[in-house]
């Protein structure tokens, strides 16, 4: 186990290059001049400031020559600076890290409470019409696009019933009740979407290990019922099932933009999304890379869950 985890660590360092070279690259294909971005329209035509500015960022120098730069800082901890809050990259991203890791464990823990009884509850009631209604369920979920569920959910809970407020954020350290309230929509809006994927994945799973030999030969040494599916068939149904979470919940650290917008959560999504609009490189650049640092991490750890589950996974 050890020489495995060793081994995929090393195997990040390509990766993660491999993640540099391509976001740089796609970052300086943007439309737009970040010159203007930075002094505005009516000044932009003034040659010495914008020759300051173009020297001040390096963008007088080659692609080749601005990303060996930036490699040569990253590799030393230095993500740069924001070049519209003038304010060390590192900083904006780790301030932005907890809550995004908030709303993202949220979303796929609600997930995952949802999905798994469901799916397993399918599997064992195959034809039924309790199978009928967690199929429609699951695709419904499926086809639903989250920002118009995430809307729909703030106009019918918290503008027509009041319940919960329609955004915002507080730490859970400040204050946990509010933290909750604020949490419930936004995780429900992750988690519902994901809850489809993983209960479809859950069903088939169970019926695919109740269709196998070791489940008869349980049954015939007199095990229960309950004991035969869940304690043998419900657990090795559980590694494709965590496979797909384990993806989904490096998904949800990433690639909940659109709802950090729409409910105004101050995460690493919403950040990148701005720093997008407003053309802040490094901001981009870096904060794609501390993502897909969170998605090798997050494949590791669930390769490592497999084996817990399932000592006859063999780790190469």
């Amino acid at each position: 186990m050890l020489a495995y985890i060793i081994r995929r660590l090393i195997y990040m360092i390509p990766v993660l290059f491999v993640v540099t070279v391509v976001v740089f690259s796609f970052v300086e294909l943007l439309p737009g001049d970040i010159v203007e971005t930075l002094i505005g329209e009516e000044d932009v035509e003034d040659p010495e400031v914008r020759k300051a500015l173009i020297e001040e960022f390096g963008l007088d120098q080659p692609i080749y020559v601005r990303y060996g730069k930036w490699l040569y800082r990253v590799v030393q901890g230095d993500l740069g600076k924001s070049l519209i809050t003038r304010r060390d990259v590192s900083l904006e991203l780790f301030d932005r890290i907890p809550a995004t890791a908030y709303l993202g464990f949220a979303g796929m823990l609600l997930s995952m409470l949802i999905a798994i009884p469901l799916g397993t509850l399918a599997a064992l009631k195959r034809n039924s019409p309790i199978d009928n209604a967690v199929q429609l369920f699951a695709l419904a979920g499926i086809s639903i696009p989250e920002f118009w569920f995430a809307i729909m959910a703030i106009m019918l809970i918290s503008l027509h019933l009041g319940w919960l407020p329609t955004s915002g954020y507080t730490s859970p350290i400040e204050n946990l009740r509010e933290s909750i309230e604020f949490l419930i929509l936004p995780a429900i809006a992750v988690g519902f979407r994901q809850a489809a994927y993983t209960t479809r994945l859950t069903r088939s799973s169970m019926l695919d290990e109740m269709n196998k030999e070791y489940v008869d030969a349980a049954r015939s040494l007199g095990f229960s019922e309950a004991k035969v599916n869940y304690k043998y068939t419900l657990r090795n149904a559980m590694i494709p099932t965590l496979t797909i979470s384990g993806l989904q919940l490096a998904d949800l650290l990433g690639g909940t933009v659109v709802l950090e917008v729409i409910f105004a959560w101050p995460g690493v999504g919403r950040v990148i999304y701005e720093a997008i609009i407003q053309r802040d490189y490094p901001m981009i650049q870096s904060g794609v890379l501390v993502l897909g640092f969170f998605v090798v991490v997050v494949n590791l750890l669930v390769d490592i869950a497999y084996r817990w589950l399932n000592p006859r996974v063999e780790l190469q």
